[in-house]
């Protein structure tokens, strides 16, 4: 069903449908009257206010303004027609409603292509992201980086027991150990309070963390620097953040759909639209690792 203006969308009742089903905030309705109107009919508009972006960056307000539920009905498509290489077109929608569709533009000419794509990119990772949150919970966190912690079968099973006990905590540090016989494995003490036992040990992994695994470098930099009251604490620390191993294996489909369309050399020239998609204590530049450096190993 296509309404391309307020007019036909009013006419269609498809305005009321949009404004009742989909859109909170009943006391802006004069503003996404205003936005529905300048997406719809763009020829209203200044010029200046009609690039792909701007457009764009109008029909995510409106986004932003629908309730929770329903936000995954915005979408924003590209469209490339493999006839016509150097053509490409944009639309939005709203649920199966076209309220809008530009005309062909020319890749050859400055006209927002590679930020559009970071914006459709964005959009879809936050759909997909709210579908899935219950997965990328505090507790599979938790879960998860235990498993990569110790290559040893019955210290994951010590683990996941004492996550509460307070021994572990960090003011009972005593210090991290190297193996004598071994690289891939290190040693951290804590100190006991029990009279029969003078302090509490860990073996664990020093394994590579290329994949942001809880091991190595990471893990041990986690030990040192960081505060914690026991072990369930320290296996929280880097949750929804850039560290968050889940999250970052979440994102990766996102991340090559965005490839697809721009290709690699050119993300670097959107990092400023990924940045301003927030994610938990991170965000999408972030977790796409466009500007970060080096991951400890």
């Amino acid at each position: 069903m296509k309404a391309t203006s307020l007019q036909e969308a009013t006419e269609m009742g498809l305005f009321d449908k949009i404004f009742d089903k989909f859109l909170r905030n009943g006391d802006k309705r004069n503003r996404i009257i205003e936005l529905y109107q300048q997406l719809t009919e763009p020829d209203s508009c200044e010029s200046s206010e009609n690039t792909p972006i701007k457009m764009a960056s109008k029909f995510n307000k409106l986004r932003e303004m629908a309730n929770e539920d329903y936000k995954h009905d915005f979408q924003i498509a590209i469209h490339q027609d493999m006839e016509q290489p150097d053509r490409w077109s944009y639309s939005f929608s709203i649920e199966k409603h076209l309220i809008y569709q530009s005309e062909p533009l020319d890749y050859r000419y400055e006209n927002n292509f590679n930020e559009l794509c970071a914006l459709k990119i964005g959009n879809d990772f936050e759909n997909d992201f709210d579908e899935c949150k219950e997965h990328l919970s505090q507790e599979n966190f938790i879960a998860s980086r235990i498993q990569t912690m110790s290559d040893n079968k019955s210290v994951i099973e010590k683990i996941h027991k004492e996550l509460d006990n307070p021994n572990y905590a960090k003011d009972k540090l005593l210090g991290l150990f190297d193996a004598e016989n071994s690289d891939d494995i290190f040693f951290v003490h804590f100190k006991s309070d029990a009279p029969e036992l003078s302090r509490h040990v860990l073996e664990l992994s020093n394994r590579g963390n290329e994949n942001g695994e809880f091991r190595g470098g990471l893990l041990k930099k986690a030990i040192q620097e960081s505060h914690y009251k026991n072990l369930r604490e320290l296996c929280s620390h880097g949750f929804m953040t850039k560290d968050d191993s889940l999250l970052v294996y979440f994102s990766t489909p996102h991340k090559f759909n965005l490839i697809n369309y721009i290709g690699k050399d050119n993300l670097g020239s959107i990092q400023h639209i990924l940045r301003n998609k927030k994610v938990g204590n991170t965000n999408l530049c972030e977790l796409f690792k466009l500007d970060l450096p080096e991951r400890v190993s």
